[in-house]
């Protein structure tokens, strides 16, 4: 599933908005120091169970953060 996401300089996300492969790219306005960057996220699919992939794009918020040099997800440093 591609993800629009919203980051600030270090990469921790404020926001996200998941488009299936044969939709649209939704558009997100940042705000002042903020990155908008799209991804792929294979783990998400738009097939699944809508719980699901709930649950997976709020762990994405709540546990990934951008790297932006690679501008991949990669886990928040505990």
């Amino acid at each position: 599933m591609r993800v629009s996401v919203v980051h600030d300089e270090q990469g921790f996300i404020s926001a996200l908005v998941a488009s299936p492969p044969d939709a649209p790219v939704a558009s997100l306005v940042p705000q002042a120091g903020e990155r908008v960057t799209e991804l792929d996220v294979p783990e998400v699919s738009a097939e699944g169970d809508p719980q699901e992939v709930v649950r997976r794009l709020t762990d994405v918020v709540e546990n990934y953060r951008v790297d932006t040099g690679s501008r991949a997800l990669t886990p928040k440093q505990a």
